[in-house]
């Protein structure tokens, strides 16, 4: 085998091993297939595995990542986007301390966090972080580390007493630490990411 193949060929077995992960409770906008029973149409995302602001690697500001994890200038998974179905995937109580679950196949360590769009209509500022209180990882300064190379990962986080809303968003974003940084929770440098949105009832 020539160089140049070999190098090829160790380039694409990393492109498929890079990390990938959705949003499972409340079912991400993007993995409504997973669930036949919404009764969904196409358009699917069937790459679900790979909302990740389209492999363009994020600073901490998530600068160019699009709302519900497009790539830059894309709002397909948005509200109102192709893989927008308006269809509510979980229904909670105002104030309740939820569970929020996501599959992580392959993840490269980093940290999560989790926000809520507590209004009807979705825009680019609406989102407020939920600090996380307890999770199967490390718990920092609000957000949930990852540890662990697969896995399910939860965090718990508590809903606004005063808010209540016949649809609404919630995001998970997760920041890799990949390229790897000395901090395997907190990179510093620009990283690749991941984040969804799910529709959800607050009553």
């Amino acid at each position: 085998m020539s160089k140049a193949i070999l190098l090829i060929f160790i380039a694409a077995s990393l492109a498929v091993v890079e990390p990938h992960g959705f949003l499972r409770v409340p079912l991400a906008r993007t993995s409504i297939f997973r669930q036949p029973s919404f009764g969904a149409s196409q358009p699917f995302w069937w790459d679900d595995t790979g909302v990740w602001c389209g492999n363009v690697q994020q600073d901490i500001n998530f600068s160019t990542c699009g709302r519900c994890g497009d790539a830059p200038g894309n709002s397909h998974a948005a509200q109102g986007g192709r893989y927008d179905k308006g269809i509510v995937t979980a229904t909670y109580n105002a104030g309740a301390r939820i569970r929020v679950e996501a599959q992580i196949d392959a993840a490269h360590q980093g940290f999560y966090q989790i926000e809520l769009c507590p209004q009807q209509q979705e825009n680019n500022n609406c989102f407020q972080r939920l600090p996380v209180l307890a999770s199967n990882n490390q718990v920092r300064d609000g957000t949930a580390c990852v540890t662990m190379a697969t896995q399910v990962i939860w965090a718990e986080v508590q809903l606004p007493a005063g808010v209540r809303c016949n649809r609404c968003t919630l995001r998970w974003t997760y920041r890799t630490a990949y390229p790897p940084a000395p901090n395997t929770c907190f990179n510093p440098n620009p990283a690749q990411t991941f984040r969804n949105c799910a529709d959800i009832r607050i009553q």
